[in-house]
């Protein structure tokens, strides 16, 4: 069985860090854990090396690896609790400035609305909206029927709209 390299490593941990930040990120993983979680996510791929097939993305691979050290990381309880930090922006001119406080409300309201999915749910929709995997690729980072992605994919889609819809106007209440 083939181990992994230090320049290997180095290639994919370059090329992969960012993606599975925003993975990591996007499940929910405070921003003071997220280090702790991927240099777990990258430790365990070093010693699961042998476990890849070099003949498929490696992308997919350390996403799943990512969901079960996040999975493993919230029952261990060793989490920090956090409320999410506001930011000062750069400076920049006052179009740029007003542009990028609203891309941050809005990606606040999106991350909170993602924050109410289940992490099935959570996960699958990340990796297929913000990672671009196909749901058959879900299905096997998942370990899972390609039929109950399909279900947790619209069953997220309709669950975030609802959530965004009822984050942006909170005086409509519940849904009746």
């Amino acid at each position: 069985m083939p181990t992994m390299d230090s320049q290997t490593l180095e290639r994919v941990y370059q090329a992969e860090l960012g993606a599975v930040h925003a993975f990591l990120s996007r499940l929910g993983a405070p921003r003071g854990d997220v280090g702790d979680l991927l240099h777990d996510v990258f430790l365990t791929a070093v010693k699961r090396w042998s476990s890849y097939d070099p003949q498929r993305p490696v992308r997919p691979w350390l996403l799943g690896i990512a969901f079960n050290v996040y999975g493993d990381w919230k029952k261990t309880g060793a989490r920090r609790f956090e409320e999410g930090r506001d930011e000062l922006p750069e400076r920049g001119d006052e179009s740029d400035l007003e542009a990028r406080v609203e891309a941050r409300k809005t990606g606040a309201l999106v991350q909170a609305a993602l924050l109410e999915l289940d992490e099935p749910k959570r996960a699958a929709f990340v990796m297929h909206h913000f990672e671009g995997l196909s749901p058959n690729e879900i299905s096997e980072v998942m370990q899972v029927p390609a039929a109950t992605t399909y279900t947790r994919l619209r069953s997220a889609r309709l669950e975030l709209t609802e959530a965004v819809r009822r984050r942006q106007n909170p005086s409509s209440g519940a849904a009746a």
